[in-house]
């Protein structure tokens, strides 16, 4: 369906400090102690910042990773590392409160956490795992920083140790997704006399996110092993490099850290699962939608690929993968038959459903599109790939009304959903109807916390309002009154 509108690549590479990459600690050797070894949390952070306060600080946080950085907003595979990730949180410890995850454009393999449930992934560690439990391994780690508080006891530390305001330290997490360097120093000013202290207290984080993730790894139903081996891949990739993962970098892979994760996995049992689909799906999706490869080469590692698979999922996601590329290459009748196909082996699954949606599109079947997307509705209305897909093919049809119904429905329940809001947009521009362009176009812009915009824009939505509709005008008036005290709000989280 819809592709993420390009936006301008962003490093997004956060500070050892706060952004927790792939850890470097030791893994202690038995399951049972997973429970026992983990500190108590319940004041550890606390004192310093409440739950509530690391979730406000959290959201703004996250408004400045979509103004900044390159997010995939891509329904199918935000709606497959959901799945994972929440999967991973249903057998975690300490959850408290609803975790987001989101995919971050990128090559470089990293992924990281952050205040208030917050967990990104770039798409190139999707590229470097092998399997899922390797994936999940690396979710596991940084879901575990997040219940355990890392941030807010790391913060904690930090003002004990050196004159830092808890504005300064938040700015320089913001500073860091734009300029890595630049972060760091504005973290450092002050801190030369407790630095070594803050490197080990890191390094207990470690420990810790290592034992409560690949617990709750195993928990979960996935594959310990995928700890070890995963690290284990990247430290013989990477041994003699001169260009390393950047959290290769600030946290170096030694033996005795790998040899404890495989003792670890080994005590807490080994699982012989076989290839996951959705896996293998969104790696081929990635590929071709967000790689950098060209789309005639993809061609023919696809059919490559398809001729040397050793299970039927890895054959499925060859095919998929060649039917994404022949979108590509706009060679729809063909894409459309090998969707046809797949569809007939998996008819649930979203990302056949997905891609049929553009093929149809392509293919100028719009009217077709939105009647066997209606039946997909009727059947799961409440998942975000059926709905968004329904209301791209709806928007080329031209049936804006049943676009708008829908849209405002699933809006209600996910306020955060920017291809939602980027669809109202195309939907009221197409539709004519100027007030509510102004108003979806203000809800964007509070997303990505520009709220001196999204004000502009819900003036402009105002002075358009019939002066007769006095229900609406007072309506956005106070929007606009909420607007600004998120504008006030995100000022002092940030001491701007």
């Amino acid at each position: 369906m819809l592709k993420t509108l390009p936006r301008i690549s962003v490093a997004l590479t956060c500070s050892a400090l706060f952004a927790f990459s792939v850890g470097t600690s030791s893994i202690h050797s038995a399951q049972a102690q997973s429970r026992t070894e983990v500190p108590t949390i319940g004041t550890a952070g606390g004192a310093f910042m409440s739950i509530e306060r690391e979730r406000l600080y959290g959201e703004h946080y996250l408004r400045e990773i979509r103004r900044l950085a390159p997010i995939v907003e891509d329904p199918v595979l935000k709606e497959y590392l959901n799945t994972v990730g929440n999967r991973l949180v249903r057998h975690a410890d300490n959850v408290q409160y609803p975790f987001q995850f989101f995919w971050v454009r990128d090559n470089s393999i990293n992924a990281f956490a952050f205040l208030g449930g917050n967990v990104g992934m770039h798409t190139g560690l999707l590229l470097e795992a092998s399997d899922e439990s390797e994936m999940a391994a690396v979710l596991a780690h940084e879901i575990a920083h997040v219940t355990q508080r890392h941030i807010a006891r790391n913060m904690e530390r930090m003002t004990a140790a050196a004159p830092l305001t808890l504005a300064q330290m938040l700015g320089g997490i913001v500073v860091g997704l734009i300029n890595p360097t630049l972060g760091m120093a504005v973290l450092s000013t002050g801190m030369a006399g407790a630095q070594q202290r803050q490197i080990n207290y890191t390094r207990q984080f470690e420990r810790e996110a290592d034992r409560v993730g690949m617990a709750a790894l195993a928990r979960a139903g996935y594959d310990p092993e995928g700890a070890p081996r995963f690290f284990t891949k990247l430290q013989d990739r990477y041994r003699f490099a001169t260009q390393v993962p950047q959290f290769l970098v600030t946290h170096p892979l030694p033996e005795s850290r790998i040899a404890d994760t495989r003792s670890r996995a080994q005590a807490l049992g080994a699982v012989n699962l076989p290839p996951v689909l959705d896996f293998e799906l969104a790696r081929s999706r990635v590929l071709v939608r967000y790689g950098t490869r060209q789309a005639r080469d993809l061609l023919l590692d696809f059919e490559r690929d398809e001729r040397n698979a050793s299970h039927p999922h890895k054959t499925q996601a060859a095919q998929y993968g060649r039917a994404l590329t022949l979108f590509e290459l706009e060679r729809y009748e063909e894409a459309n038959e090998i969707i046809d196909a797949l569809i007939a082996i998996e008819p649930f699954n979203l990302f056949y459903l997905d891609t049929k949606t553009d093929v149809l599109l392509g293919l100028e079947r719009s009217t077709e599109a939105v009647k066997w997307l209606t039946r997909e509705y009727m059947r799961r209305p409440n998942n975000q790939v059926v709905t968004l897909n329904l209301a791209y093919a709806g928007i080329e049809a031209g049936e804006y009304s049943l676009v708008r119904n829908i849209l405002n429905d699933y809006i209600t329940q996910n306020r955060t959903d920017v291809v939602a809001y980027q669809m109202l947009i195309d939907l009221h521009q197409r539709a004519g109807n100027s007030v509510a362009l102004h108003e979806a176009q203000a809800e964007l812009h509070s997303l990505r916390g520009s709220f001196q915009m999204a004000v502009e824009e819900l003036h402009s939505a105002y002075s358009k309002t019939d002066e007769k509709d006095e229900s609406n005008r007072q309506r956005i008036q106070a929007r606009i009154f909420q607007m600004r005290s998120l504008e006030a709000e995100r000022n002092r989280v940030f001491d701007i």
